[in-house]
């Protein structure tokens, strides 16, 4: 089986990984760039947010945002145990 890919295996989405993308979901004007680092990144190679920019006060700043597929993994996975 040589020139075959592997397939990608998608991580399962729990503890700070889950929080982060429902902090992502809670902010729709885009989550602060500096939140969830690391968490953040791994959800962006995996497609659920992206980052972008976002006017702030006399600058451009970027944040994170979910892409089309973040509210569907959201919903499967469950509502958030922390309330706003």
């Amino acid at each position: 089986m040589t020139g075959c890919r592997p397939k990608t295996v998608r991580a399962p989405i729990r503890g700070r990984a889950l929080r982060a993308l429902w902090a992502c979901a809670a902010h729709p004007q885009g989550l602060r760039h500096r939140a969830y680092p690391t968490y953040m990144l791994m959800l962006a190679e995996m497609g659920l947010v992206q980052k972008r920019h976002v006017r702030g006060p006399g600058r451009s700043q970027p944040a994170w945002f979910l892409t089309a597929a973040g509210p569907a993994v959201i919903a499967e996975l469950g509502p958030s145990e922390v309330r706003d």
